[in-house]
């Protein structure tokens, strides 16, 4: 029922798709300033060990190229960019530091910053079917959003380093003979799925907790993993389609369908965390102009579980 109402409202409030886009693109274009006072001595790195040919190489493969020759494709991009990371740091280690922090720290910052905004749009119209600006939205809780921002894209390090080295052994699994060839595939795509699907399902309630209480990203962050709680599994099961659907359109049509898939994710997200708390405040909201929905208040079973427990 939370999906399909998610949709629902997400079809309703589909302008804000094409508004998050644009951020997207803004967002990429401040990240590649970031990175250009350092690309000279980047390119010099990544051209030594040859990732930048392997990276290009993907986008040269046809596009339903084979199974094999893509991750024995991912595995060589993978093995380039450890060895121009390993080149960096015993060259230019203070680059080294400052591509560290721009990645794991700037660049998920920037990408995060619209996902308050995004919340409040969305909360506007499920509790008085307006549509605010998102861009209105955006300056006025720039102070909320960074907050949220840095602190989350804190507590998503550890996310990374799992992705990356869980999804490197397995392209290295991948070259062990025929049959890991086809069982490696098929963890790839469950493990990336999962991981994403923990991660996203995690903190879908914190945002949409800082605008529905006005509070700070620490506040919202308990009050969000509450409202997570009560509903887990149902978050965890509606969010891995969407990542399975972004996964597959990754895989057909390259690294191209991350300019969509972003910001898709971002509107799922933005509507689906507000169902969720919504529903977990036992709050009414619209779903369209003719129907409201009225959800049972989740505390009261959680009441009604703590005195069963004491009987």
């Amino acid at each position: 029922m939370k999906f399909n109402n998610s949709i629902k409202l997400a079809i309703a409030n589909f302008a804000l798709f094409w508004k998050l886009l644009l951020y997207v693109i803004i967002a990429t274009a401040l990240s590649a300033l970031f990175i250009l006072p350092v690309s000279h001595v980047l390119g010099e790195c990544f051209s030594a060990s040859g990732f930048f040919d392997a990276f290009l190489g993907l986008f040269s493969m046809p596009l339903f190229q084979g199974v094999e020759s893509l991750l024995a494709q991912l595995l060589s991009i993978f093995n380039t960019l450890f060895a121009g990371l390993h080149y960096l740091m015993s060259t230019n280690l203070f680059v080294f530091i400052y591509l560290a922090i721009i990645v794991l720290i700037v660049i998920p910052f920037l990408f995060k910053l619209s996902d308050v905004p995004a919340s409040e749009s969305a909360y506007s119209y499920m509790s008085s079917l307006n549509k605010n600006s998102f861009s209105i939205n955006f300056v006025n809780l720039l102070g909320k959003s960074s907050g949220y921002a840095i602190f989350r894209s804190a507590l998503e390090i550890p996310f990374w380093f799992a992705l990356i080295g869980g999804v490197y052994g397995l392209l290295n699994l991948s070259q062990m003979g025929d049959v890991w060839v086809v069982v490696a595939p098929l963890l790839l795509f469950v493990y990336i799925i999962l991981l994403f699907d923990l991660d996203v399902a995690l903190f879908s309630g914190w945002a949409p907790s800082i605008v529905v209480f006005n509070c700070c990203a620490g506040k919202g962050l308990k009050k969000g993993l509450k409202a997570v709680k009560r509903n887990f599994f149902s978050v965890l099961s509606s969010f891995a389609v969407s990542i399975a659907i972004v996964v597959c359109l990754t895989y057909l049509f390259n690294i191209y369908a991350l300019v969509f898939a972003l910001p898709f994710m971002s509107l799922i997200v933005a509507v689906f965390g507000n169902v969720l708390f919504f529903e977990s405040q036992g709050m009414d909201y619209y779903l369209s102009p003719d129907k409201i929905v009225t959800p049972r208040k989740l505390e009261t079973a959680d009441s009604i579980k703590k005195v069963k427990m004491i009987v």
